[in-house]
């Protein structure tokens, strides 16, 4: 736990310089006798377990338009420039429901090569965090068991508890449910950078820290020296049922397979074609089973309709669903082996409550999403004439909007939000993020808009919708191959790079080199599922070779198996995953990854032992595997790939168990 002391600012005043938009010259960081740091016209406590860093809160009115409502503590990190300053960067998480300070690794990660020059500034959004959290116990504690009935209960009882939980002077209580919109976040970020002396700032929001971001460019351009929005839609304009998702989707699954050279030569033609079939195979009969969730013991899956629906849903954010859908619906369409399907369904989709609520708020995420986010029905109206609305609503979408599923089963699938605030409290008030119009910044703010080509949640289409509206002064830039979020954890450099570059010299937006947006390599569509060695498709042999189609499958099959575990590695809760039909393998490290084999079975009658080592900052891959297949035929065999290359190739060098020289590639597992 970090220990923040709070200290009070008159928040009148800090709103009142904030709301006609000064920018004050920014103010120089002194650390004091009794070891704390003044920042203008704030005092920071070193933070407990955080070298280098400075917590403090400020608090803010909890409604401005009450002052009897009282106040609401606004948490934040202060990282100060290792030298004199020329600059501070404000780092925004998204969600709804995260707290920035959650995702310090990220933010340092990111701006780490800034630092020398410039501050980072970490604030929790109002409702997240120690920003006074929401916290409606039953609501976060919900899971995909218990419901959608079960989900509108204790959304609804969420609502009655934020609107009892603070009791008015003169009687009654707060209505606290429209208290925790975009607008007063971003009130309560003008309100601490004003506090701070901060002057001009160069904010980057991602996910739904890019929703903030428009909303608080549009309030208050003056304090703002650039823009970096990352995976972002439209405040203005978005309509209810996200019909881009699916657009992009179909878009998105096809050409991940046709990028991919093992996809693309065991299934040419449209995946989401394929996706389609397997939704009609499933409507007939759920796929059934016993899988592993990662880390988990065997339990029995049941992938239906509405289960293929939140997994192309969840592409947006899983790379891993681009990678095996595709390779899995033809496993079941074309050799009735549900196996791929229902670890992927284990491994994506998650099931479990929404863990602690300091690292996210069930309660926070509704009160956002209800208060700001476009509804097909009247939020002012009674839930049962928000729920005939939506009906009819949804009844007026045309048959195929979302093909090739249904209309009823787009909107009824597990992760179906359309109808989620149905039964939250009616407002009392009318508080937009954004009320002008297009172009909602001027021409002398500088904006980066950064979208992923693979981005289902925010897509593409949407991100350059946004550009638009925020008029000439953004350049929206699409990042291929890439998923929800596209400079965090870049493997890449290149989106990471682009903003970097884009905080150092915002006004050099427009004639910046974007050119590595377009060479992202592809995801590594996996090309087929064999049940059995006799299944696997051979190895290329190379000069020297001298093994015949035997050990050449033995060669793809032990490829296949390091190529399958390094892909799980993202998904382990802990250090132990196992095979796809059997077998276990444990790892070891984080940039610098080892992985021990155990009879590893990615077919069924051919086991795999041995070592590979996985750089996940370099890319290279080697491993040192004995394949044992039926009958006792074996082969050992060295591997070696580069894992970020455009279209990777893996060589494999060894002998078979008869003294038979192997030597082989294959498209890279």
């Amino acid at each position: 736990m970090r220990h923040r002391r709070s200290w009070f600012v008159p928040a009148l005043l800090v709103a009142a310089i904030t709301a006609v938009g000064l920018a004050p010259a920014m103010a120089v960081a002194q650390e004091e006798d009794d070891g704390r740091l003044t920042v203008g016209r704030l005092r920071l406590d070193p933070c407990e377990d955080l070298d280098g860093a400075w917590c403090g809160n400020l608090q803010v009115p909890y409604d401005r338009a009450d002052p009897a409502a009282g106040t609401i503590p606004i948490n934040f990190e202060w990282y100060p420039a290792e030298q004199a300053p020329v600059g501070t960067i404000v780092a925004m998480e998204g969600g709804p429901g995260y707290p920035s300070t959650g995702s310090r690794d990220y933010y340092i990660e990111l701006f780490g090569a800034l630092q020398r020059t410039r501050n980072l500034l970490l604030v929790d959004n109002r409702g997240t965090g120690t920003s006074g959290l929401i916290n409606c116990r039953p609501l976060q504690r919900w899971h995909l068991a218990l419901g959608d009935e079960e989900y509108d209960r204790r959304l609804a009882a969420c609502g009655d508890q934020l609107n009892t939980a603070r009791a008015l002077p003169g009687g009654g209580f707060v209505h606290g449910t429209d208290l925790y919109g975009t607008a007063n976040a971003a009130r309560d970020l003008a309100d601490v950078l004003g506090a701070l002396q901060t002057g001009p700032v160069d904010l980057y929001g991602d996910s739904y820290g890019s929703y903030f971001g428009q909303t608080f460019a549009a309030r208050y351009p003056r304090l703002l020296r650039s823009l970096a929005l990352d995976a972002t839609w439209p405040v203005l304009g978005t309509d209810p049922f996200y019909i881009s998702t699916i657009e992009t989707a179909r878009i998105a699954f096809d050409l991940t397979c046709r990028r991919s050279v093992a996809c693309a030569l065991a299934a040419p033609g449209s995946s989401m074609a394929r996706i389609g079939a397997l939704a009609e195979r499933l409507r007939r009969a759920p796929v059934v089973g016993r899988t592993r969730e990662p880390g988990s013991a065997p339990s029995t899956w049941r992938v239906d309709v509405g289960v293929l629906v939140a997994l192309v849903n969840n592409a947006g954010s899983d790379t891993g669903v681009y990678r095996e859908l595709d390779a899995a619906a033809r496993a079941v369409l074309e050799h009735r082996d549900g196996a791929p399907l229902l670890r992927l369904a284990a491994k994506s989709l998650y099931t479990d409550d929404g863990g602690p609520v300091r690292e996210w708020s069930a309660g926070q995420y509704s009160a956002v999403s209800c208060t700001d986010y476009p509804q097909a029905f009247d939020m002012r109206a009674p839930p049962a004439v928000r729920r005939a609305q939506y009906e009819a609503a949804a009844g007026t979408l045309p048959d195929d909007v979302f093909a090739p599923f249904t209309v009823e089963e787009w909107t009824t699938s597990p992760v179906a939000e359309f109808d989620d605030c149905v039964n939250w409290p009616s407002p009392v008030r009318s508080d937009p993020p954004i009320t002008g119009r297009p172009p909602l910044v001027p021409p002398t703010l500088p904006v980066l808009v950064l979208s992923g080509g693979l981005d289902t949640l925010t897509t593409w289409t949407d991100g350059a919708i946004v550009a638009e509206q925020l008029g000439p002064s953004a350049r929206w830039v699409k990042v291929e191959n890439t998923i929800h979020v596209t400079a965090l954890a870049d493997p890449y450099g290149c989106a990471s790079g682009l903003v970097r570059q884009f905080v150092r010299q915002p006004e050099r937006l427009h004639s910046m080199d974007v050119s590595c947006a377009s060479r992202i390599p592809g995801v590594r569509v996996v090309g087929d599922y064999p049940r059995r060695l006799s299944g696997a498709t051979p190895a290329t042999p190379r000069k020297g070779n001298q093994a015949g189609s035997a050990g050449l499958r033995l060669a793809a099959v032990g490829a296949a198996a390091v190529g399958d575990a390094i892909a799980q590695w993202w998904y382990l809760p802990g250090s132990r995953g196992h095979g796809l039909r059997g077998g276990w393998f444990t790892v070891e490290g984080d940039t610098s990854v080892r992985l021990d084999l155990h009879k590893v079975r990615f077919v069924a009658d051919t086991v795999v032992d041995g070592r590979a080592t996985w750089n996940t900052s370099t890319g290279n891959v080697a491993a040192n595997v004995k394949v044992k297949g039926p009958g006792g035929i074996t082969t050992t065999l060295r591997m070696r790939w580069y894992d970020l290359a455009r279209h990777p190739r893996a060589t494999l060098t060894g002998r078979t168990g008869s003294g038979v020289r192997v030597s082989a590639t294959l498209p890279a597992p």
